[in-house]
C-alpha cells in the first residue's frame, strides 16, 4: 500500500486552522499515551520491582540483627551458666576435708557469737548421689544444735552460705531458751554435697 504524502499535505493545509490544530493536537496526544504505555508504565513496574527488593533486603537485615542479637544473649546465658556452674563446683568439697569442713562451721559459729552445742556427722546416713568422670558424688548429714539469738544465727547461716560449702538445710526447729527470753535452741541438719576423686567412672570411649 502506497501512502502519497503529497496529498496528504496538501489535504491539511486545505484543513481550518481550527482543524489543523485539534489535529496536531490529537497527535501530541497519541504521542503521550505511547510514551506513558512504553516508556512510562514500564519504568513505574521497574520502580516497584526495585521497592520491594528494597524491603526484602529490609527485612532480611532486620532479621540478621536480630539473630545476632539472639546469640549474643544465648552466649551471655551460657557464660553466666558456666560460670554458676564453675562456682558450684568449687563449693563441692572432697570426702577427704569432712573435719576441715566441721572447722570451717565452727569458726563460722565463733565469729557471730552462736555456741555449737552439737556437730555431728551422720556418716550412717550419708547417701550415695551419683558418678562420673569427676568421682563419686554424695550426700553426708551433718547434724547442729546451737543456742544464740535469732540475730546472730541469721548471720551464721548467711556466712555459711558463701563459704566455700555446697548444702542443702532441712529439719529445722527453733524452741525458746528457758534460761534467757534473748536465746533460742536452734537445731537443723545439713546435707554437704561432697566428692570422693578417687572412686571416679571410667570414660567412654
Amino acid at each position: 500500500m502506497n501512502i502519497d504524502l503529497k496529498k496528504i499535505i496538501e489535504y491539511f493545509n486545505n484543513l481550518t486552522d481550527q482543524v489543523r490544530y485539534s489535529v496536531l493536537g490529537g497527535v501530541v496526544f497519541l504521542i503521550i499515551v505511547l510514551d506513558v504505555v512504553f516508556l512510562v508504565l514500564p519504568q513505574i513496574g521497574g520502580i516497584a520491582d526495585v521497592n520491594d527488593q528494597i524491603k526484602k533486603l529490609s527485612d532480611d537485615t532486620q532479621q540478621v540483627l536480630a539473630d545476632k542479637g539472639s546469640i549474643r544473649l544465648l552466649k551471655k546465658n551460657l557464660d553466666e551458666t558456666r560460670g554458676q556452674m564453675n562456682s558450684l563446683s568449687r563449693k563441692v568439697r572432697p570426702i577427704q576435708e569432712v573435719p576441715a569442713i566441721l572447722s570451717t562451721i565452727s569458726s563460722v559459729a565463733n565469729e557471730y557469737g552462736v555456741k555449737i552445742n552439737q556437730l555431728v556427722p551422720e556418716k550412717n546416713l550419708q547417701e550415695t548421689l551419683t558418678s562420673n568422670a569427676d568421682g563419686q558424688y554424695y550426700a553426708l548429714p551433718i547434724l547442729i544444735q546451737a543456742r544464740c539469738g535469732y540475730h546472730k544465727f541469721g548471720h551464721f547461716l548467711y556466712k555459711l552460705e558463701n563459704e566455700d560449702l555446697f548444702f542443702i538445710m532441712k529439719d529445722f526447729i527453733v524452741q525458746n531458751d528457758e534460761q534467757s527470753s534473748n536465746m533460742h535452741l536452734f537445731s537443723m541438719t545439713i546435707k554437704i554435697i561432697l566428692v570422693d576423686k578417687g572412686a571416679a567412672s571410667p570414660k567412654s570411649l
